[in-house]
């Protein structure tokens, strides 16, 4: 039987014996009771608990805090929480950083021992340079030499190495560390030797704020849950002050102005009417690229100029396709479209009626809205990929295709229209979201009603 043992004020200790072979064993457990509770109440919750610990602990279901390490307890995690719960676009990124950084700095200490300082310590490693997964290497003009007179197809034959690697070596842009040990190896060049053929892009580039704030979502959220579990008593990621460690503002979104976004639409002028009619529609709505791909043609009311959005499709790394309803209520939405982005989209359906004829019995039956010209749908994110080539291709600015959902945001406040509106259209849970993301542009449009503020009382003083 449970017995129960008072450790401070409202913290409690429960124990049990176990036989555990030719011996019995001691399992013990800490809670802590709500000071609100009557000595009636904290009774009755203690006995409940003691039950259900004994229960536990027979039938060997118990988690002890003090013995299960982070990393241990995270596998839990993943298998009983997260990959149940959890969207693949986002378990992806927890997984990898998890694998990467946090269980090798952290994994090894047991639950019930990692305090704040743990955590802090963490933090800071994540500020210094030399950190980041992503660093990129350029080649140098000596390792230009050496490919001037290669077989490509044997080099990918024994490396596994994509043809696009290659072209991007060619023209002087960098790739990631595993693709250049690949070639080493291939070149017998030796490690120590390696920076005589490849230089560390951008070598000092840190973490960005964001990213640290992710790997503290990612500690805090699977501490609480084993709080929620019994196994901890508190989370000590709640008592990190964040904020002092990383001190930095959130970064602007990127976004063409009305300039830049004429120019863009000029520049669409001799392009496949496909992506004429993507990048519109995506400037005319703001539209998310897995919106844009998972569009549908019964989603689409042309004559009544309405969009339902509904469904997303993007692609997840080690996943595949994933086609899937909006994460929440308010992505489920209906947008209204401006006459000129429906007769661009007329133009484009009729555009794939005729290569439906065109190809017969061969054509792939979807009823996606993006398709390639024999009907298969678009890979999701494909728009993405074209965009970042044709506004290269253009001299355009440099901003990526999520950058068009900023540009009709942009452009849709300095109209006028008020942030709830906007906020509904662009499918966003919260209105601070709308808020927080195009602060920027609301105060520059803050201050240009000021101007007009001065305007008036100049015309004031005129009519004296």
């Amino acid at each position: 039987m449970a017995s129960i043992e008072q450790r401070g004020e409202n913290t409690y200790r429960i124990v049990v014996s176990v036989r555990k072979g030719n011996r019995f064993a001691k399992e013990t457990k800490s809670i802590e009771l709500s000071p609100n509770l009557t000595d009636k109440q904290k009774e009755k919750e203690l006995k409940r608990l003691a039950l259900l610990f004994e229960e536990d602990v027979k039938k060997g279901n118990y988690l002890d805090g003090e013995k299960i390490t982070f990393a241990d307890f995270t596998e839990i995690w993943l298998r009983e929480y997260a990959e149940k719960e959890l969207e693949p676009a986002t378990l992806n990124p927890y997984k990898m950083r998890l694998e990467k950084r946090i269980l090798p700095a952290i994994g090894h200490l047991k639950l019930t021992k990692i305090q704040p300082q743990h955590l802090i310590s963490f933090y800071n490693n994540l500020t210094e340079e030399g950190i980041r997964l992503d660093i990129s290497y350029l080649p140098t003009s000596e390792f230009l030499r050496l490919l001037e007179n290669v077989n490509y197809s044997e080099i990918q034959a024994q490396t596994g190495l994509y043809r696009r690697i290659f072209t991007r070596l060619k023209q002087g842009k960098g790739i990631y560390l595993q693709n250049v040990e690949k070639l080493c190896e291939y070149f017998h060049i030796d490690k120590n030797d390696m920076n005589t053929f490849f230089v560390v892009k951008n070598p000092d580039e840190k973490l960005s704020a964001k990213t640290i704030r992710h790997h503290h979502n990612i500690i805090s959220g699977i501490l609480s849950t084993a709080v929620s579990w019994n196994l901890i008593l508190y989370n000590p990621a709640q008592r990190v002050k964040l904020s002092s460690i990383v001190k930095a503002k959130s970064p602007e979104a990127k976004y063409y102005n009305d300039e830049q976004t004429a120019d863009l639409l000029m520049s669409l002028a001799d392009e496949p009417i496909k992506y004429v009619a993507i990048l519109y529609l995506t400037i005319d709505t703001g539209l998310r690229l897995s919106e844009v791909a998972g569009l549908k043609w019964d989603m689409v009311d042309l004559d009544k100029k309405i969009i339902e959005v509904e469904e997303q499709r993007q692609y997840v790394s080690h996943y595949g396709i994933i086609e899937k309803g909006p994460k929440s209520e308010c992505g489920l939405r209906r947008i209204t479209i401006s006459k000129t982005v429906s007769l661009v989209m007329v133009e484009y359906k009729k555009h794939q009626s005729e290569m439906k004829l065109k190809c017969g019995t061969a054509w792939y039956a979807s009823d996606f809205v993006f398709t390639h010209d024999n009907g298969i749908p678009i890979f999701p994110n494909r728009p993405s990929v074209w965009f970042k080539g044709f506004i290269e291709k253009k001299g355009l600015p440099p901003i990526t295709f999520h950058g068009l959902r900023h540009t009709n945001a942009s452009i849709l406040i300095a109209e006028g229209i008020d942030i709830v509106t906007l906020s509904k259209r662009l499918g966003h849970a919260d209105k601070n979201v709308t808020l927080n993301t195009y602060s920027h542009v609301i105060e520059s449009r803050e201050k240009m009603m000021a101007s007009k503020m001065d305007d008036f009382y100049e015309r004031v003083k005129g009519a004296k």
